[in-house]
């Protein structure tokens, strides 16, 4: 008798779900034979233009709990050696990444995480435990501190960038831009 009441639990679940699918949510679509093109870097313009909707490089973004994230301008950046990720026919760029944790609880720094968009393309990230750049530290970060550091990205297009910065599963993805 529990089989067939799970059986059942399952079907009525899988029609819900079916159900969802159907109704698409207004995001349907139709095949077509020019995708159209994007404007990576809109042109300037002298009009009154509305605040942007995500924070530029320098600029800070707090969260409602306290968490504040800053990521730094790009800089020019010289990979070592040894770095991994790094490629010569591309320019690297470094870089540095504050955060001031004004939360009540101790933020897990190790699952900040960051993305990168040069033009158009998918930046590569640059492991360089030499200059000690790479990735977020390991030690969290307490209420009231702060934890400081720095990732390199190999870049087709320096002026035009778009970092994406995940601080973990309780946060919303912030986009910073150039």
């Amino acid at each position: 008798m529990k089989s067939i009441k799970n059986a059942l639990a399952v079907v009525a679940l899988c029609a819900g779900m079916s159900a969802l699918a159907a109704c698409g949510g207004g995001n349907g679509g139709e095949v077509t034979s020019d995708p159209g093109s994007g404007v990576n870097r809109p042109a300037d313009s002298t009009a009154a233009t509305p605040a942007p909707a995500n924070p530029t490089f320098g600029q800070a973004y707090t969260f409602e709990n306290g968490l504040a994230v800053t990521v730094g301008a790009p800089q020019p950046y010289t990979p070592s050696p040894s770095a991994a990720g790094a490629d010569a026919s591309l320019q690297a760029v470094v870089f540095d990444i504050t955060i001031v944790n004004g939360s009540p609880e101790n933020y897990e720094t190790m699952v900040f995480a960051t993305t990168l968009q040069s033009g158009n393309r998918e930046a590569s990230k640059i492991f360089d435990s030499a200059n000690g750049v790479g990735g977020s530290p390991n030690t969290p970060t307490l209420p009231g501190r702060e934890s400081a550091f720095r990732v390199a990205y190999a870049v087709t297009d320096p002026p035009d960038l778009v970092m994406q910065v995940s601080p973990g599963f309780d946060y919303k993805k912030i986009i910073f831009t150039s």
